[in-house]
């Protein structure tokens, strides 16, 4: 069945290709369709990482190979094929695991038949999770395990490279880690000679990347999750530590919630965080990728994963970082990276909310830090606008501060609290409890696109 799928899909895209008129063009890749797809034969690519007139290259199945990724989230297990599906129509190529699990193999399937690769990660154990890498026989079965891993699927044709750990570097102390993936790292080129090895690490600190450059010399690259504040730093920290080899961007995206000291106005007096509207979001991936990324495509740099494709489900704030809202519509942000990868928009792109300023609460607005009474009665406004000029509807919700949906996905809301929802104005009552509280907005369009808006309050 899978192989029919394959065969389907590379019909309906050759199709694709023979009959693009003015009404689809927007769609189209003009680049992508060498740089997406690949011969659906369940062969394994043979991937390699050369270099060429003095600039680094990643070649899969000896064509060039730039990765135009997306990290997954755990939100994309609830329905892998869709999600697969929308990464290939924003002209994305490639898509990051962290650890293998139960939903590996359709993940690899599915991304198969859409012609995307897989940048498989191996789960290592973290020392800031009470892992001892003085305990050699933790370390050594922990070796095994992988490479029962790396035998599962190395033979899989959506396979690109192995993602040997993620953030082991946080917080810890115990340098022989390095040694561990550098074990991990030659065991996987005894296994699979077809597929290059790389960790990927909390940041670039030079001495940090000088001690990996002497541990870990089986690592073909070294990857980084770099969020915008630190991205400008990431060739000069390499070049410092006398990095020689290539690296990728295996996250990015705005400024973390872990990032904000530099932003005093963004963290109220009762320690919430303001956040960006979806809009102000997309355009920090369109200048990482611009300036940071792509600028260095020259300069050792094989591609990135933008952070992260689905909705997110942990960290300070649920709705900071994510592709997708919990139902499925898509964000501005996806819009950019096919922007930014392919050179084209989508032919219908989400509503805009420009900036955080566009949404009041009773006047007023995030950075203000708003306080109102227990079951007082209040208004909210937003502007927002649609490049197509689609319908729009307006969805508002109050989340208590830090607290999670079931499952631990992004609250649905507090009912009973909203008046009538559907404009870019709303009347609500104030909770009854005192206590930390973000209204958000959501602007719909008829095209399952949404924007974004939220302002933090407190109830006292």
């Amino acid at each position: 069945m899978r192989k029919l799928l394959a065969v389907l899909t590379l019909f309906v895209m050759i199709s694709c290709q023979k009959e693009t008129t003015l009404s689809n063009l927007d769609e189209i890749d003009k680049s992508s369709f060498l740089e997406n797809t690949f011969e659906l034969n369940n062969v394994p690519s043979v991937v390699t990482v050369v270099k060429e007139s003095g600039i680094w290259k990643l070649k899969r199945n000896g064509q060039n190979y730039i990765v135009k990724g997306v990290a997954a989230s755990k939100s994309i297990n609830t329905n892998i094929t869709n999600y697969i599906t929308a990464l290939k129509s924003f002209s994305g190529n490639t898509i990051r695991t962290y650890s293998v699990n139960e939903f590996t193999q359709d993940i690899l399937d599915e991304a198969y038949a859409n012609g995307i690769s897989v940048c498989l990660g191996l789960w290592v154990n973290r020392e800031a999770d009470n892992f001892d890498y003085d305990n050699t026989t933790a370390v050594n079965q922990q070796l095994l395990n992988l490479k029962a891993q790396v035998l599962a699927y190395k033979d899989h044709p959506a396979l690109l490279m192995w993602g040997v750990g993620n953030e082991v570097d946080a917080s810890y102390t115990n340098l022989k880690v390095w040694n561990a993936i550098n074990d991990i790292a030659a065991m996987i080129h005894t296994e699979d000679g077809n597929h290059p090895v790389t960790t990927m690490l909390a940041n670039t600190l030079p001495a940090k990347i000088t001690e990996i450059k002497t541990r870990a010399p089986q690592l073909d690259l070294i990857c980084s999750n770099t969020y915008a504040p630190n991205l400008p730093a990431v060739t000069s920290n390499l070049s410092t530590a006398g990095w020689t080899k290539p690296y990728m961007i295996t996250e990015f995206g705005p400024r973390g919630t872990w990032q904000m000291n530099p932003e005093p106005t963004r963290i109220l007096p009762w320690g919430a965080l303001v956040e960006q509207t979806s809009t102000e979001k997309a355009e920090i991936y369109r200048s990482s990728y611009n300036q940071h990324i792509k600028a260095n495509f020259n300069n050792g740099c094989l591609g990135s994963f933008a952070f992260v494709w689905g909705y997110q489900t942990h960290g300070a704030v649920l709705t900071w970082f994510g592709f997708h809202t919990t139902e499925g519509r898509t964000f501005g942000a996806a819009d950019i990276m096919k922007r930014v990868w392919s050179d084209w928009y989508p032919a219908n792109r989400a509503p805009e909310i420009a900036s955080r300023n566009n949404m009041t609460l009773g006047g007023q607005h995030a950075e203000d830090a708003i306080y109102v009474a227990t079951g007082s009665a209040k208004t909210a406004a937003v502007t927002a606008s649609d490049p197509e000029n689609d319908p729009l509807v307006y969805e508002w919700r109050i989340v208590p501060e830090g607290v999670a949906g079931p499952g631990g996905v992004p609250h649905p809301g507090i009912s009973g609290l909203i008046g009538t929802n559907g404009n870019a104005t709303v009347s609500f009552t104030a909770p009854s409890s005192a206590g930390a509280y973000r209204l958000y907005v959501y602007v719909k369009d008829n095209h399952n696109k949404v924007a974004s808006a939220v302002i933090p309050f407190y109830v006292q």
